[in-house]
This record gives structure tokens, sequence and C-alpha cells, in this order.
């Protein structure tokens, strides 16, 4: 499931844990069942009373409809229980992807008619050289030279073309509109790039888990088992069942391994934008890391050496079309074509072509080139198209993911990275805690803790943030499924000070942090103040980040601006944080937020009257301080005072008459002259007094209303 792990609920961790392993105990046990009867039918011709003819020469077509729909029906409940995890998935993806199951943005229509150009060139060229349309003999290598620098000239001029193209269609929509023509959405929304990308959605999303890659178990290797356990039985029906029948339960097997193969494409697409959007939620994660399938995809694409010369035995037997030299056969059809095609590998594999420089020469039983029938050459060159094409890519491939990984690494160690794919960042913690039984718990290795530190301090040479992994991935990794990882994270958090969660977490979190150094590092430390700075930037990235987001603050939330006020009053590396939390204050009108607006332009004088020993009170058991947070310059306290201005405007119209005459009796205390009235005087600065009298006289004119 791509939910993300932090947002599961534990019903969908056993499920995730769990999978459909009773559909799949029922599927196995179904194609062993179809493989035996098979087998037993093609051995004796009966299966216990009844005939069943099935393989070989005299087979019945009721007979083989019949094995079918039972080979059909075995599918069926693991389909159905796929097909509904899809949907699901794709109702609780975020933003505009809810519940869109199916692409449209895998293939580009440049690619389609790109790939359609080429593919449909060579079937024509191997069907005109088949059928001897056209000699080349002498002319035929400038023909292949300039056939491969046409390509590398499409390729370099493509982007312009494309740039071209991208100017046409825009200036045919503005003439469209002009006109006023229409389109119906459906028609033009079926372009064959979309087309394809849906029918690759569907190989990814419904094909590929038939497999059992997808699936977790007791050990770590379940999905591979599964893969061998739904792939085997279809390879032997395969073989055992009448021409061309077999060839059903072989396209299913070679179905399956394709679409394991893609839906390995779409993890490693999913990979590297986690890798550059440093988190792996979002609507752009398509299918999630639950399982790296490389091995698994692999392991499908290895099965296509048994899977290809098995069809090539159905189509033999259908058509006919290899020449067959007995004098060269071992009697055994299976291990006949495994020869065959083992041979076309070997001349296959690309940038050698040892056997002709070597004029190495095996016999096979069976030929293509001596055939008069053009389909076995055809059939030959798909089956070397498909080593070069799709199983050397795939090793090629797997070998580069391998090189980047160490790379990653590399770039970690010395300080340009802070962050890795979510396969490397799972292996990365699990080879770094260990479990230290004193403790009883997980702990860091020594030379990962090395690491982590060598990491720090090259980017604190680079003049860099100062974090042993990026604090928004952390934020994420605190709550992993995997313990290693969780433990890892937590560490990290801790030893280095990271601030991780939401911007509410963090201003917790960096409100303890600076109470807890505010007389050692943030005002006795005169000769460093690195560590100010840096928490000045942090304060003033949170505020703002709340500012923008400001529905995600609440009343509950202001005791921690009041604490960090608290801790940062008279830093002067904090004085725009402070306008910030003013600012914060202002925009959420609420009882706490206005009296944390009080404390700000509240002299220690003012809570030693009457009056100010009872708001001293209320305050301590509100916002959980007793430390003043009066703001020393006049301009500062001015916003504070435009600010409980907006409150008194937010109270009258909600109609909360009380909180509109605290803030009016406060502003009003705030612009006194003498301590007649209140026992001392307001504000220390006439300019602020001024400002208050002025508030006062207009907030007291909402009362009469």
């Amino acid at each position: 499931m791509t939910t993300p792990l932090r947002g599961r609920t534990p019903q969908q961790v056993r499920r995730v844990k769990h999978g459909f392993i009773e559909f799949f105990v029922y599927l196995s046990a179904s194609l062993a069942g179809l493989c035996v009867v098979a087998y037993a039918s093609s051995a004796s011709g009966w299966v216990g009373p009844l005939p069943l003819r099935i393989a070989g020469e005299e087979t019945r077509l009721i007979h083989l409809i019949g094995f079918l729909a039972c080979f059909v029906a075995a599918f069926v409940p693991l389909l159905m229980g796929v097909y509904r995890q899809a949907r699901l998935e794709a109702a609780q993806r975020p933003g505009d992807a809810k519940g869109q199951m199916l692409r449209s943005d895998v293939v580009s229509e440049f690619s389609f008619w790109t790939s359609f150009i080429l593919i449909a060139g060579l079937v024509l060229l191997a069907w005109a050289a088949a059928g001897g349309k056209f000699e080349m003999k002498e002319d035929f290598g400038v023909f292949i030279t300039f056939v491969v620098l046409m390509v590398f000239f499409a390729i370099i001029l493509s982007p312009h073309l494309m740039r071209v193209v991208n100017n046409w269609r825009e200036r045919r929509e503005e003439d469209d509109a002009a006109l006023g023509n229409l389109r119906v959405n459906g028609v033009a929304a079926l372009t064959p790039g979309v087309l394809v990308s849906r029918l690759d959605s569907i190989l990814v999303r419904l094909v590929a888990p038939l497999s059992g890659a997808t699936q977790h178990g007791a050990v770590w290797f379940t999905p591979h088992l599964l893969v061998l356990i739904v792939i085997l039985p279809l390879s032997a029906l395969g073989f055992v069942l009448a021409p061309p029948w077999g060839l059903i339960p072989i396209g299913m097997a070679m179905l399956i391994a394709v679409a394991l193969g893609r839906r390995w494409a779409w993890v490693e697409e999913d990979r590297e934008t986690a890798s550059r959007l440093r988190t792996t939620r979002g609507s752009e994660i398509h299918v999630g890391f639950d399982n790296d399938l490389k091995d698994e995809a692999l392991l499908g694409y290895a099965s296509l050496f048994i899977l290809v010369p098995l069809a090539l035995h159905q189509l033999q037997g259908w058509t006919e079309s290899f020449a067959f030299d007995e004098r060269y056969s071992t009697h055994n059809a299976f291990f006949d074509w495994l020869r065959f095609f083992g041979a076309e590998l070997a001349k296959a594999v690309p940038f050698v072509d040892w056997w002709e420089i070597y004029n190495v020469d095996i016999q096979t039983p069976y030929d293509a080139t001596t055939s008069e029938n053009p389909l076995a050459k055809h059939l030959t060159f798909a089956a070397r198209a498909m080593v070069d094409l799709v199983i050397m890519a795939a090793l090629f491939q797997a070998i580069g993911l391998w090189q980047r990984s160490r790379a990653d690494r590399k770039f970690y160690k010395v300080g340009h990275l802070d962050v890795f794919d979510p396969f490397t960042e799972a292996a990365f913690f699990e080879n770094g805690m260990r479990y230290d039984r004193k403790a009883g718990e997980l702990v860091p290795k020594s030379r990962f803790r090395k690491l982590v530190q060598q990491h720090v301090d090259e980017r604190k040479k680079l003049s860099w943030d100062q974090n042993p992994y990026n604090p928004r991935r952390l934020s994420e990794l605190v709550h992993s499924e995997n313990p290693d990882v969780k433990a890892g994270a937590r560490w990290m958090v801790g030893h280095y000070e990271v601030l991780v969660g939401t911007p509410i977490e963090q201003l917790r979190q960096l409100a303890q942090l600076l109470a807890d150094n505010a007389d050692t590092k943030l005002r006795r430390s005169l000769d460093d103040r690195s560590f100010a700075r840096r928490q000045k930037l942090e304060l003033e990235r949170i505020l703002q980040e709340l500012r923008d987001d400001i529905d995600g603050f609440g009343q509950a939330d202001v005791p921690y601006v009041v604490a960090a006020l608290e801790a940062i009053r008279s830093v002067p590396e904090f004085t725009y944080a402070q306008l910030q939390a003013v600012q914060l204050l202002r925009q959420r009108p609420s009882p706490r937020a206005t009296h944390a607006l009080f404390k700000l332009i509240m002299q220690k004088r003012h809570f030693e009257t009457v009056d100010g020993r009872e708001m001293w009170d209320l305050f301590k058991a509100e916002l959980g301080s007793d430390a003043s947070i009066f703001l020393d310059q006049f301009q500062s306290r001015m916003d504070v005072l435009h600010a409980l201005r907006e409150h008194g405007n937010f109270y009258f119209a909600n109609g909360d008459r009380h909180m509109l005459r605290e803030v009016i009796e406060l502003v009003d205390w705030m612009g006194q002259d003498t301590g007649a009235k209140y026992g001392t005087k307001g504000d220390k600065s006439k300019v602020v007094r001024e400002l208050a009298r002025e508030i006062e006289s207009e907030l007291r004119a909402l009362l009469r209303f």
C-alpha cells in the first residue's frame, strides 16, 4: 500500500504485513493441481475414471476449454483482491491524484511516436529481409551507417522539434478558442500516449502483484519464493499442453514478468522523485517503497530464458516453421529448444559478436536460416531483440543503481548530500544501528557515529546547516515502521538537536532548546554567537511557516510562542523574530493570544499592582509562564497595540463583549500618564501612551452599539 507510514492505522499495518497469503495458497494449490492433471493426461491419457485429452495429438477442444476455464478461475480471487487494494490505494492518495488508479503521464506523445516509428521500421526491415524484397550486398554497410547517423540526428533535433510542435499547438488552441470550436474531452484525452500509459498502469497495479513480489512474509525471501511458485507451474503447463494452447500459460507468465519489470521501473521513478523532494509522501509517489522489487524483477526477467524456449516449442508444434535436424536432437523437446535459444543468446550479446569473429559452430536441432518459412527468422530476430533491449537493459540498470548508491554514500560522507533515496536510506540506518543488551535498546555503532559526525563537520566547513540528515525527512523517519530507521532517526534528532515534525512541533522543540540554553549560549556566550544566529534563523523560519498556514496555529499553541519569547528576551539577534511572533498572535485572535500580547507591553511594575497581580496569576495558569517578556523597543510595543486593536474589532464582530472590555481596560491602562487610576502609570514612552489612548477611544465607541 502507498499510504504514508505515519498515516496508516494499525489495521492497515497488519493488512500490509499479512498481504494476500490465503489467495496465493489457493493459486499455488490450483496451479499445482492443474500441472498434475496435465502431466497425468500426457502420460496415460486418463485421469481417474474420466478421459482427459489436453496434451499430445489427440486433443479435444471441449476438454481444453474446460481445463483453461479452471486455469483462469485460479487467478480470479487473487485478481479481485489486488483490484480492491489498488482502488483503496488510489482513494488514499493525496491531492489531485486522489482516486486515480490509472496514470496518463507515463508515456509522452513524442516518446510513443518515436518508439512506434523505430519498432515499425525494425518490423518492416525484418519483413523485407525475410521476403527478399531488396538486395543491398555491397551498399548494406553504407545503409546501416546512414541509419545510425539519422538516429543520432533525430535525438539531437528532437528537443527543438518539440518546441516547434508546442508553439504550433498553442497557436492552434488560441485559434480554436477564438473561433469558438469545442472538442469532445473524452476523445481528445484518449491519445496513443495516454492509452499506453493506462495500459502500463494496469500492468503495474493489477498484473505485477499477481506474481507475489509485492507481498511480505516471515522470511526475507518470501517475495522471491512466491514469484517462483507462480511462474514455474505456468512454465510447466506451457510445456505439456497441446500447441498452441500452451501459449496461454506461457503468455501469462511472460506478462507477469514484464509487469514486474514495469513496476520496478515505477519504484525507481518514485525513488528518484523521493530523493529530489526529500519526502516519501505526496501525489508524485505512485507505488511507494514497501518493496525494492529489483531482485523480483530480475528473477522475472531470468524466467524469460525458460519461457522463450517453451514459447518457441509451442509455436513450432503449431506452425512447424523451423527446420529440424534429428541428428543433433537429444529427443527431449525442452533441452533441444534450450540449446537453440542458448546459441541465439550467445549471438545476441551486444557489442561482442564473438560468434562470427571466432567462427564458432554449434550444431542445434532447430535452425531458422535453412527454413523456408520466414516466420522462423522473425521469431529468432524477436528472441535476440528481447535479449538486447530488455534483459541486458535490466542488468545494466541494476548495476547502475548499485553504483549510484555507492556514490550517494560518498557524497554524504563529504557533506554534499543530506538525504538518501528510501532504499539506500533503510540500508544506511540498518547497518548503522545495533541492539545493546545493557541499554535494552538500539544504539548507533561507533563507525556510524563517526560517519555522521564527519558529515556534520564537512557541512560546517562548507558553511551549510550542520544537521546530520535532512530535517524534513527525519520528521518522517522518527515514525518509521523499521525499528533501525526509527531508532537511528531519533538518535540524530536528540544528539544533534534537530527540529522535526510540523511547524508547531518544531516550535515546541525550539522553545525548549532555547530555554535550556538561555543563560549559557544565548546571553552569556559573547565570543561565540553562532548558536544564537542559527536558532534565530530557525525561529524566524518556523514563525513564517505558521503565518503562511495560519489555520495550523491555535489557542493551545500560544504557550509555545510565549516560552520562546521568554527565552530570547533581550537577545539582540532575535529582534525580528519578536516582531514575527507579534504578527502571528495578531493574525489569530483568541483569549490566550490576547493575554500573550498583554504580557509583551506590561512591565514588572504593572504586575505589582492589585490588578496586575490578578493578571499575573491568570497568565501563569493560562500561558505557563511567570517571567517577563516585556519588549524594550517602543516601536515593537506600538505593533502590539495595533494587534490589540484588531483583536478588539474581532471580539466586537463575534459578540464577545467580555474580551472586548479586557482589551479596552488594558489599552486604557497603557495610555495613563499617571498612576492615579491603576496604581502605576501606563507605558513609559509618550508616543506609545498616545497611541494607546487613540485605540482605547476607538474600541470604547464599539461598546455603545
